[in-house]
């Protein structure tokens, strides 16, 4: 306690020893220092607050703020109050408590709402609550998509009425919010329109209007068009085919011949029109007889005196044909009949939609750079006609289709990209040399601030400094220090002379033991001095 005294005394001396500035400049380095120190233990007591919940309604986020307050846990709001971050080394366990409790709720009513029903509920507020309860129930549902942020269901349901003879329809309409990164795709649009309709009796899958929060059409309206519809959907289906074969050109020249020197492009006609042929063929080689019927009549006898009768015997003129009267007359007749079975082919035909009517391909390839420095190198045409031919094997070259595929062998143009690369490259130096600018500077303060200003100040408070003067000029307190040092000088010398006489008391009582210790230092002594 007295050497810290002391030490504080000496410092109050040199202090008071120091001129204006120089008080002044150490006090300052003294508050800083405190500023310093205090800023770093703020900054180390601050928690690490992390993301708890984030997009909350209002009666979710009261709730939970609530909640935090009663616990005492620091907390912070942003987003309008809708999110909220705790500290991190208590975020699981908060949130599992809050789970526990049912926070957040959520501000979709769903069929909880028939849990609590008060006495004397009117009819009419019991079908407003069942149609809150569908639509928040539906929109729980939909918002379980993973594609889908926010939902918001609205649903028209159709009146039982025992004196209309039609039934009414009852109609739907959906907001979403998609999240960012994510698509719908039509497939799930769809999806989401027939799951409103399977999900309330009495609304139709035509009558669910979808809209996002642009208020695009997603899915629903009057009087949709079929063509409209079946052209879109042709277009998508030849945009899926142009791309599908551009990836197998690129893809498969590109493993060849590195990323970056192929460029392709297809145009594919397609054939959308749909027919459907009945062919009926016949065989005529392969007739078969099916039936056969012969007749033969043979007459014998002579022609009757007046004649055959008929028109040509009252002919004035005429004879009768066949001979004279009375003269011996003979007649044969045959008749045959065959049916023949004829071989029949009967095809009905539907042409497939969609299919490749004509193929225009366009490959561009880039050459090789050779040297150094890189120049440009052309391919050769031995090349070009073999890429030619694994172009035509990927897409399915047709001739006898229209097919007309084209490979050519062109400089890229890469100047733009080359810029590019050099100003990224001379960002990440730019940024590279500020980092080491930085760490070299604060090591030069660092270095600077420890040499010119602490080392200093830690010397000039340690070191004692001791001033002779003059017996004349001597104080009180140096009298003081004198008179303590022979003091201190006194003792040793008493001290000493303490020994010398226990020593000679020894000597004294056994002289032999005395005479053999000190033979045997000397004995110890001689190899020491013969090395």
């Amino acid at each position: 306690m007295e050497n810290f005294l002391d030490f504080l005394r000496q410092f109050g001396d040199r202090f008071n020893e120091l001129s204006q500035g120089k008080k002044v400049a150490a006090l300052s380095l003294v508050a800083l220092a405190l500023a310093s120190l205090l800023v770093m233990s703020f900054w180390l007591k601050t928690p690490d607050f992390q993301l708890l919940y984030a997009n909350l309604s209002q009666e979710d986020a009261g709730a939970i703020v609530d909640k935090l307050k009663n616990q005492k846990i620091p907390f912070e709001l942003a987003n309008g109050g809708r999110t909220i971050r705790i500290a991190s080394d208590k975020l699981h366990e908060v949130r599992l408590q809050l789970a526990s409790e049912g926070l957040p709720e959520g501000s979709d009513v769903g069929l909880e709402i028939f849990e609590d029903t008060p006495l004397g509920m009117t009819e009419f507020v019991q079908k407003l609550n069942f149609q809150r309860a569908l639509q928040g129930e539906l929109t729980r549902t939909i918002k379980s998509l993973d594609a889908v942020a926010q939902v918001r269901v609205h649903l028209v349901i159709p009146k039982d009425n025992l004196f209309r003879k039609d039934k009414p329809k009852g109609k739907a309409s959906i907001t979403l919010k998609v999240k960012s990164g994510k698509t719908l795709t039509e497939t799930q649009v769809q999806g989401i329109v027939h799951l409103v309709s399977a999900s309330v009796g009495g609304i139709a899958a035509q009558d669910v209007v979808v809209v996002d929060l642009k208020g695009n059409l997603l899915s629903g309206g009057k009087e949709p068009s079929t063509e409209a519809m079946l052209s879109s959907t042709n277009f998508k289906h030849k945009t899926r085919v142009e791309r599908a074969l551009q990836q197998n050109i690129i893809k498969m020249l590109e493993d060849a011949l590195g990323p970056g020197k192929v460029i392709a492009k297809v145009t594919a006609a397609l054939d959308f029109e749909k027919v459907e042929r009945t062919e009926e063929i016949y065989d005529p080689d392969s007739q078969v007889v099916r039936s056969e019927n012969q007749v033969s009549e043979t007459s014998t006898g002579a022609v009757p005196p007046g004649g055959v009768p008929g028109v040509q015997a009252l002919v004035p003129s005429g004879g009768a044909p066949g001979g004279v009267a009375g003269q011996a007359a003979q007649r044969n007749k045959s008749n045959a009949l065959f049916n023949y079975e004829i071989n029949k082919v009967v095809r009905h035909v539907s042409k497939p939609l969609g299919e490749i009517s004509k193929l225009s391909v366009a490959v561009m390839i880039d050459g090789t750079t050779v040297g150094d420095p890189a120049e440009y190198q052309a391919r050769s045409q031995e090349d070009m006609d073999k890429y030619l031919q694994i172009v035509q094997s990927a897409v399915g070259f047709d001739q006898d289709r229209g097919d007309i595929i084209q490979v050519e062998n062109i400089q890229f143009d890469r100047s733009e990209l080359e810029a590019q690369r050099e100003s990224i490259a001379r960002a990440e130096q730019i940024d590279l040399g500020m980092e080491i600018g930085k760490l070299v500077v604060g090591l030069v303060f660092l270095i600077l601030f420890f040499t010119r200003i602490i080392r200093p100040i830690i010397n000039w408070m340690t070191m004692s400094v001791e001033v002779v003067a003059e017996t004349d000029q001597l104080s009180t307190g140096d009298f003081d220090a004198v008179d303590e040092e022979k003091r201190r000088l006194s003792e040793m010398a008493s001290e000493s002379a303490h020994v010398r006489e226990s020593v000679a008391e020894f000597v004294h009582k056994d002289p032999k033991y005395t005479a053999g210790v000190i033979r045997k230092w000397m004995r110890e002594k001689e190899p020491k001095a013969k090395a």
